[in-house]
């Protein structure tokens, strides 16, 4: 027995909601597949640069200023002056080193691909002009893109903490639960961070998604400024 003609026209309805429903959760799924190749190409080519700078161009800078400072040391008596020029040269070499070891650190750090996110996490606590409190509870070392976008959304926030927030200390959190790593970032200062102000937070959103996670942000005026975010583990 056929079906009514109203019945037949809600099924083949329902079968195009179905293919759509379809069709677009495997675009998304192949969005993100492609958002994440995008992220790892990023910081594999991150982590060349970092490499080249520091087995390249530091090391040669280091040879330099120790030949610098050796043809120093052999200058005659009397020739004072050329003597500081060099000096002043070596000095300023290593300078660029400094700056070239900041600039190696920005892009993709030693310390995180060597220890792991907690040490990595305490150097930016260390180096970050605003007291911070951090309690970061993980065992083990977790997926590399993992790793790498929790250490800049720490970075970032930090960065942003100490640039406008007129904050006397942050708090940063670092664990794991129920299958997820999360992270939060609380300060005390003005509040009133704006995503689309140029902070980098556009681009943390899109590396946090990228990778399958999720990142809240609240900012209200006189209220300070939190940022969670929580990575799935499986």
């Amino acid at each position: 027995m056929p079906f009514p003609a109203e019945t037949e026209i809600q099924m083949s309805e329902f079968t195009e909601l179905v293919a759509t429903a379809i069709a677009n959760a495997q675009n998304q799924a192949e969005l993100r597949a492609s958002r994440a190749r995008i992220v790892a190409a990023s910081d594999l080519t991150r982590r060349r640069i970092e490499r080249d700078l520091h087995d390249g161009v530091q090391q040669r800078l280091v040879s330099l200023t120790l030949g610098l400072r050796a043809a120093a040391s052999g200058i005659p008596a009397g020739l004072d002056d050329i003597e500081e020029e060099i000096a002043q040269v070596a000095s300023g070499l290593g300078g660029v080193q400094d700056d070239l070891r900041e600039i190696s650190r920005g892009i993709h750090p030693a310390i995180l691909a060597e220890g792991g996110l907690e040490p990595a996490l305490k150097t930016l606590a260390r180096r970050s002009p605003i007291p911070v409190e951090l309690d970061v509870r993980v065992d083990g070392r977790f997926p590399e893109p993992l790793e790498v976008a929790a250490y800049y959304a720490v970075s970032e926030m930090l960065t942003n903490v100490a640039k406008h927030s007129q904050a006397s200390v942050v708090r940063v959190d670092v664990g794991t639960r129920d299958g997820t790593l999360y992270l939060s970032v609380r300060d005390d200062g003005i509040g009133g961070a704006d995503p689309a102000g140029g902070s980098g937070l556009v681009g943390l959103r899109d590396r946090v998604e990228a990778l399958g996670g999720a990142l809240t942000l609240r900012s209200r005026r006189g209220e300070g400024t939190s940022l969670a975010i929580e990575f799935p583990l499986v």
